[in-house]
Parts: C-alpha cells; sequence; structure tokens
C-alpha cells in the first residue's frame, strides 16, 4: 500500500510533455510516413512515364521481370524491400535499390520540409499545412525529375508544364502562400543555397534550373 501510495506521488509530479510537442512528433512522423508513401507512387512514375506507359494501368506495381502484380499488403514503403532482401518474392530477381532510396528520399525531404516550416513564422497550425501541400507538391516533381533524368537524360513534359500549372494554381487557390514564401525561409534562403552545384556539375545545375523557373516561378 505504501509502495502504490510513493509511485502515486512520483506519478503525480512527473514531468508532464506539452501538448504541443506530442503533436509536433505526431505530425512530424507522419510527414515521414506520407513522404515514403508517396515515394512508393514515385517509384512508378519513374518507371513508366519514360516508357510511355500508363501510371495508372496497371493500378499495381509489378516486377521488372516478371511482371508479378504486387498485392497491396506485399507493397509497404521501405519494409517490403527490406524484408525481402531486395528481390521479387515472386521470381527472385533482384530489385534495384533505387526503388528503396526513393521511399526514403521522399520521406526524409518531407519531413525537413516540413520541420523547416515548423520552425519558420508560418507557426504549426493552420499555416503548416497551407505551405506543406506545395511544398511536398514541389519536392514530389523534383524527385521524379531528377531520378528520370538521372537514368534517361530527359525530363518529361508531365513534370514541368503540370509543376507550372500546379504553381499557378496553389498561388491562386491559397493567397496566403503569396506572404509567407519570405516567412518560412525558402525565397530567400533556398535558391541561394543552391549555387554550389553549379560548381559541382551543369547536369544537376540545369535540372534545377528548369525546375525551379518552371514551377515556382508560375506560382510567384
Amino acid at each position: 500500500r505504501c509502495r502504490s501510495v510513493d509511485l502515486g506521488a512520483r506519478a503525480a509530479f512527473a514531468p508532464r510533455v506539452p501538448a504541443q510537442e506530442i503533436y509536433q512528433v505526431l505530425f512530424a512522423t507522419f510527414a515521414f510516413v506520407l513522404g515514403a508513401s508517396i515515394g512508393s507512387f514515385l517509384n512508378v512514375c519513374i518507371y513508366r512515364m519514360p516508357l510511355g506507359m500508363s501510371v495508372n494501368q496497371p493500378k499495381r506495381s509489378f516486377c521488372p521481370h516478371c511482371k508479378y502484380q504486387i498485392p497491396w499488403h506485399a507493397n509497404l514503403p521501405l519494409v517490403t524491400w527490406i524484408v525481402q532482401r531486395g528481390k521479387c518474392a515472386n521470381c527472385g530477381a533482384p530489385i534495384a535499390a533505387r526503388y528503396v532510396l526513393v521511399e526514403l528520399l521522399t520521406g526524409l525531404l518531407f519531413l525537413a520540409g516540413w520541420l523547416r516550416i515548423t520552425h519558420s513564422a508560418v507557426g504549426l497550425l493552420p499555416g503548416a499545412w497551407v505551405m506543406a501541400l506545395p511544398l511536398f507538391t514541389f519536392i514530389a516533381l523534383l524527385v521524379v525529375a531528377t531520378f528520370i533524368d538521372f537514368e534517361h537524360y530527359i525530363i518529361p513534359d508531365e513534370i514541368t508544364i503540370g509543376g507550372a500549372v500546379a504553381g499557378v494554381l496553389f498561388s491562386a487557390a491559397i493567397p496566403v502562400l503569396q506572404g509567407k514564401i519570405g516567412d518560412a525561409g525558402f525565397g530567400e534562403n533556398f535558391l541561394p543555397a543552391l549555387t554550389f552545384l553549379h560548381a559541382r556539375t551543369s547536369h544537376v545545375w540545369g535540372l534545377l534550373s528548369s525546375l525551379l523557373g518552371a514551377a515556382p516561378g508560375s506560382a510567384l
């Protein structure tokens, strides 16, 4: 009995985690999981778009070797590739590490973008989600274009034109973005931070210039 009273006293005086910190952890985790899930779809775009295939048909992802359509429960972002050791469960053929890399990279970029927004003047809610939607869209477009360009040396028009249209629509639908870009630190710091790439590889810089000029430029 005395011990139960002692435990109760300790619990009463234990430091409580503020609700806002809990929300931050939950939202940050959600941003990463969302990014990894989006990355799984981006893999579909990266594989099919250069080949002129539809990203909707077939609806399920399939093995590029045996064309086995992967059921949803065996197509979990990050987890499936690791559990199956980078091999197809049907034919045993190796699956490129690019698939798990895209999922991980997109998840980390979504997480980094979310943390950058929530630590800026935009705040947590609801302004953070207003900024996150166009930022996540731009990140997804950039990831797809980057990996397609590295492998096929092209950037599909669906990415550049689609990014430009999305930029205009976001700017028109969410006018507050026009006043929050500088507050979030993107407009004044993001582009100059990428100039080091120009000295290293004109290939990467050409990709970034085309995308950054077409998509967010149209929104601005």
